[in-house]
């Protein structure tokens, strides 16, 4: 649980840092995955021993998963910067912070969860201070283009949903460790080809920029990344997509303090109604056996 909440806060100070970088859009989602990569990796090294005793082999299928995976969460970050780029940034994450209703019904049909009525309270709850967020975009400068910047997030709602999905899978027989490094290289791999054929200057301008860089990939992904899917083989998968509502309130605070978007009394009422929702859902909550 510690886990999943630290995650999310990590993750909600993604979308600000990518405002404040120097680069275009998809060459900062670029330096999120090959920033974080000799970092994993290292990591990855060192807990080689407990993930072989902790863990099965790799077979396979679950190569072909973990392909599978980096490239959904190769485009949610593609989506997802380009989303920030052309509207607000509490917008964007809400918007992208879809994915747990469409984690929720997957969890359903495909692993057989079944959340109480309690749950679906407390995830009605979430939502609606989600909806409360979006309807408040009157206020301050308008956005460079809120219909591409809203489907963009959409797209991004959608493959991290896959992404969650996939790797909660994997992360019942695997490290999340081993998960994390092998789902970003691929996802790097990715964004370097897009970020490529973007024709986008592909270096930060001054040191500052060099760091908001560093910021992105070793705090939002690398850290709050990691934490989320070790989380995800403890808590069942309906339940660890509720930190998306965590980096809904993060990023609208974070956003008022570092980028002057207007946080008003609404919003902080909606950011509240988010997290009350997710502390009913954990007190209803139970895994699976």
């Amino acid at each position: 649980m510690l886990a999943l909440i630290a995650g999310g806060i990590a993750i909600g100070f993604s979308p600000v840092l990518v405002r404040l970088s120097d680069l275009a859009p998809l060459a900062s989602g670029f330096w999120r995955m090959g920033l974080s990569i000799p970092v994993l990796a290292v990591v990855a090294l060192l807990t080689a021993p407990y993930a072989r005793r902790g863990g099965e082999a790799f077979t396979r299928r679950d190569h072909a998963l973990c392909i599978l995976a980096g490239l959904a969460f190769g485009i949610d970050i593609a989506c997802w910067h380009l989303s920030i780029y052309y509207t607000t940034v509490t917008d964007a994450t809400l918007i992208a912070n879809l994915a747990p209703l469409i984690v929720t019904l997957s969890a359903i049909v495909l692993f057989g969860e079944r959340p109480s009525p309690i749950y679906m309270l407390g995830f009605a709850l979430s939502i609606s201070g989600a909806i409360s967020l979006v309807l408040q975009k009157a206020v301050g400068a308008p956005p460079i283009d809120r219909m591409l910047g809203d489907t963009f997030g959409l797209g991004a709602a959608i493959t991290y949903a896959a992404y969650m999905m996939i790797s909660g899978h994997l992360r019942q027989r695997h490290s999340a460790q081993t998960i994390v490094f092998y789902t970003t290289v691929v996802s790097g791999l990715f964004m370097l080809g897009v970020a490529l054929a973007s024709g986008a200057p592909m270096l930060p301008g001054s040191v500052m920029g060099w760091a908001v860089i560093f910021g992105i990939a070793l705090i939002s992904h690398t850290g709050g990344q990691g934490l989320i899917i070790f989380a995800l083989g403890h808590l069942p998968a309906s339940f660890s997509s509720m930190t998306q509502f965590i980096q809904t309130a993060v990023a609208a605070l974070a956003a008022w303090v570092l980028l002057s978007e207007p946080l008003t009394v609404m919003k902080v009422m909606s950011a509240a109604a988010i997290l009350a929702g997710i502390v009913i859902c954990r007190r209803t909550t139970t895994r699976k056996p």
